[in-house]
């Protein structure tokens, strides 16, 4: 089967030098890295000259405004605050957690948390910052991914500019696109959005934004559990009687607020540490965590699937992507493809072996003329991927690891709903197993009695389809 180009470089035919310190994203899905504030500091220069003093300017605007507004709800300074602290998720990027580059986001949800962050800091008598991961201590729920959609939001300005020298250095097609969050004005205390030269995602349909590949990371500099366990062994005299370090882990993340509140001066101490040595960027290159390398692993897996005539009708089309499946079961189990779905001498989790999955089809489908969409919304929430050629040609296939602790939700409730919601009268429920335990025959058993109890009463056909990922020994061994 013929790949489909979906990286970056791949798509817009560019050869790598040693030059190019950027960071090469897949165009149809969001990798799991962010860009981490404390790897943009260390490197003040070009195009990141005064990107520490950019971030904390803003957020000491932010505090300037709640501290104008004195508590006072109506405030119009306090609705200009709140404005600010909206950051929706930057698609651009392709990056963070989502599972696709669609940047539905949540950026309201995130800002009345750093507003409630603000209003703390401001009540702590703080009105400027020194970097505004002091407030995300003194607040729980603000996750990794988070920091990311702050940080390419507040100096976007600056990661557009990068990709434009990215692009006129390669001779990229640009165009002019909208974007969103483009600046930010201190003078006006709002956001401004901008058209501007930029590549276009053929996926999406959106500007593309490049980030240097130094910037990147999986977690944040700043840890709220690190900072926890810091004050615990590096401070302990201070915050003596205080705090019990031997808390309850449901409610940590709390305590670790409170603690951070409480000791300002520590929780100042503990995030300058990183403004020298910032926590290193992830690997790309060596990838411990399989966050890169699934991609290519997808691409060996569509080469490996054989071509499948197209159906004739829409009474074929059922059988077609269950021989589409079964393509893909073949090429695990017995064309040695099983090593792809595992990093090392670990499995990959599950977003990873359905990002594999939706790579190793999508080109297959773009070739036949068959929508392929992955986590669509099909009535009740979202499935994981749906086959369709017009209204009367439709499948939906869910892909699930034998060990997910949703795994009898998913066959039992989820997917009978999926397929009620949108009166499709086919689906597949993929499990692949990678250990021993995920074969136990009562378990199978129980698996195929509900695929035909569910086909017979909902009057559909629900077909189970189990993958062999264990380690296999190699035809001349075995």
């Amino acid at each position: 089967m013929a790949s489909v180009a979906f990286k970056f470089s791949e798509h817009f035919g560019i050869r790598r030098t040693r030059g190019d310190d950027w960071f090469d994203p897949i165009l149809t899905v969001d990798t799991k890295l962010f860009p981490d504030p404390f790897r943009i500091y260390a490197s003040d220069r070009g195009a990141w000259a005064g990107a520490h003093g950019q971030l904390i300017d803003f957020f000491n605007l932010v505090l300037e405004l709640v501290a104008q507004a004195g508590g006072n709800p109506a405030s119009q300074h306090l609705h200009a605050a709140r404005r600010l602290l909206l950051f929706p998720e930057p698609a651009e990027f392709c990056l963070g957690y989502g599972a696709t580059p669609e940047g539905a986001g949540s950026g309201g949800q995130l800002g009345a948390v750093m507003l409630k962050a603000a209003r703390t800091t401001v009540g702590l008598g703080i009105e400027s910052v020194s970097h505004f991961e002091e407030m995300v201590l003194f607040q729980e729920q603000v996750g990794a991914d988070r920091i990311g959609d702050i940080t390419c939001n507040v100096l976007k300005a600056r990661f557009i500019k990068y990709t434009q020298q990215v692009c006129r250095r390669h001779g990229v097609t640009t165009e002019r696109l909208p974007v969103s969050h483009a600046s930010w004005s201190r003078r006006f205390k709002r956001w401004a959005d901008e058209i501007a030269d930029l590549p276009r995602n053929p996926f999406t349909g959106r500007a593309v934004l490049l980030s240097p590949q130094r910037f990147l990371r999986q977690l944040p500099t700043v840890d709220p559990d690190e900072f926890w366990d810091w004050v615990f062994a590096n401070e302990n005299e201070h915050i003596r009687g205080e705090f019990n370090y031997d808390v309850a882990s449901n409610i940590k993340g709390k305590r670790i607020a409170e603690l951070a509140r409480r000791n300002p001066d520590l929780t100042k101490k503990y995030v300058r540490r990183f403004e020298d040595e910032p926590k290193p960027a992830y690997d790309v290159k060596r990838d411990p965590k399989g966050t890169v390398s699934w991609y290519d692993s997808a691409l060996a897996l569509s080469d490996s699937v054989s071509t499948i005539a197209d159906p004739g009708d829409p009474a074929d089309f059922c059988d077609f992507v269950y021989k589409l499946l079964e393509e893909f079961r073949k090429t695990v189990e017995a064309r040695d493809g099983w090593p792809l779905l595992w990093v090392g001498d670990r499995p990959r989790d599950e977003k990873h072996v359905q990002r594999l999955f939706r790579t190793a089809m999508i080109g297959y489908c773009q070739a036949h003329d068959i929508d392929f969409s992955s986590e669509s919304n099909a009535g009740r929430g979202p499935v994981d991927f749906k086959f369709s050629q017009g209204w009367n040609r439709r499948a939906l296939v869910e892909v699930k690891l034998a060990n997910n602790s949703k795994y009898w939700h998913g066959l039992e409730t989820q997917t009978p709903i999926y397929m009620a919601s949108e009166d499709i009268q086919c689906g597949y429920f993929v499990t692949v197993r990678f250990t021993e335990n995920d074969f136990k025959p009562e378990r199978t058993r129980r698996v195929q009695e509900a695929a035909t109890r569910l086909s017979k009463e909902q009057n559909y056909a629900l077909r189970p389809i189990f993958v062999d990922a264990r380690p296999k020994r190699s035809a001349s061994k075995a």
